[in-house]
């Protein structure tokens, strides 16, 4: 703990750029934070969407009671949606329970709606046509599946359902008849999506990290001269990007607050969603404020390795040792995979993403971040190079060049 608080103080009084670095990291990890909690949240609101659409699906049955409740879901294209409509026949002296939503069936003559519909019918007054009968009220958000779903119950009587309407038992399935994703989908997309704002969240924090890394080595390695052990130089070292990280957390998890608030009004395409469906869990907050700060850790740790290991190494002059190169490979393996994934899909024979197949396509993936991650100071490096050696050869043909004009 006093290694943590010597860490602060050092940034507090370490100047305007260690304060810039700062910011940047804690604002660059709040916007990761924010994507990392929509994607930990996803699942959540494709099971309320679909938990409510089980729990008002008629459950029917070819016969019954003579006297039986009878019901008819009727669902029509209107536009780019689907209009669906519950025809209910109540019987005489059956006590059949409402749908989520509703406090009792409709009784002959009755309508309740949607609040879209209900909008719709201000807006278009035509759709009356598809509604017959008086509108005594609306359904509840704990009978639609989405905010602006068309929905309607419409009472009838039982003549007019006779061969067509089927006995009615209750409401309630344990699954929705038309999942809005399907399970085994939703796994490979929740961890293509956790990969592609997990990398470059480490890419940004390492780059953060390595900002005025030659002052904030030699700073280290006087701390390290001065009796401070290796163990408690890191400590030091990554008080920084974990206090930064941790802010960008409590950032990133407000932003999402206000993201979720704004997102479930105008919806993603063919997505929409109540804000209580994309509430923050105990485990998303958990994961957000334990892992990302644990992620700076990490990346603080390497970053002072070398000044606590060999602090008399640490000079103006002294010549950082290149990267290594051979983390290539890794980048190599994955973007082969993902080409060959996607070599399939032009030649029409697109590979099956099942079994083993699955398991390929989420290496491809992880390979190719974890690769180009380590490949990048090489690449850095190598740029650095070149563009240096290009420099210096146009500086040496000025040079001469100008001694041949200027004798």
């Amino acid at each position: 703990m006093t290694e943590f608080l010597l860490g602060l103080r050092l940034l507090a009084g370490s100047g305007r750029g260690n304060r810039v670095r700062f910011l940047l990291m804690a604002v660059g990890g709040s916007v990761g934070v924010c994507c990392l909690a929509l994607v930990l949240t996803l699942p959540a609101i494709l099971d309320a969407h679909n938990g409510r659409a089980a729990a008002r699906q008629p459950v029917t049955a070819a016969k019954g009671p003579a006297d039986g409740t009878l019901v008819l879901p009727r669902s029509d294209a209107y536009g780019s949606h689907s209009f669906t409509r519950v025809f209910v026949a109540r019987g005489p002296g059956q006590d059949t329970p409402a749908p989520p939503g509703l406090r009792e069936l409709p009784r002959p003559g009755e309508v309740f709606v949607s609040p879209r519909v209900r909008e719709l019918l201000r807006e278009a007054p035509a759709v009356k046509g598809l509604l017959p009968g008086d509108e005594k009220g609306t359904i509840g958000p704990g009978g639609l599946a989405h905010p602006d779903e068309l929905y309607a119950y419409i009472g009838t009587t039982r003549d007019r359902l006779d061969g067509e309407g089927r006995h009615l038992k209750g409401f309630g399935y344990r699954y929705a008849p038309n999942p809005v994703v399907d399970p085994s989908t939703l796994t490979d997309v929740r961890f293509a999506l956790a990969t592609l704002v997990l990398l470059p969240l480490g890419i940004f924090l390492s780059v953060c990290a390595r900002l005025s890394a030659a002052s904030r080595t030699r700073r280290l390695a006087s701390l390290r001269l001065l009796g401070l052990s290796k163990k408690g130089t890191q400590r030091v070292n990554a008080a920084e990007t974990t206090a930064a990280a941790l802010t960008g957390a409590a950032l990133g998890l407000g932003e999402y607050t206000l993201l979720n608030q704004v997102m479930s009004r105008t919806g993603l395409p063919s997505l929409r969603w109540y804000p209580e469906d994309g509430a923050l869990s105990a485990t998303t907050v958990a994961v957000c404020l334990i892992g990302c700060p644990a992620l700076a850790w990490l990346v603080g740790r390497r970053s002072a390795r070398d000044a606590t290991a060999d602090p008399l190494a640490v000079r103006r002059t002294a010549v950082a040792r290149p990267p290594t190169k051979w983390f290539g490979l890794l980048l190599l393996a994955g973007l082969g995979i993902v080409c060959g994934y996607c070599l399939t899909g032009l030649l029409g024979r697109p590979a099956s993403s099942v079994g083993v197949n699955a398991l390929l396509v989420v290496a491809g993936v992880l390979l190719t971040g974890v690769g180009l991650v380590l490949t990048l100071p090489y690449l850095s490096y190598a740029l650095a190079r070149a563009l240096a050696g290009s420099t210096r050869s146009l500086t040496l043909n000025l040079a001469m060049r100008r001694n041949e004009a200027e004798p």
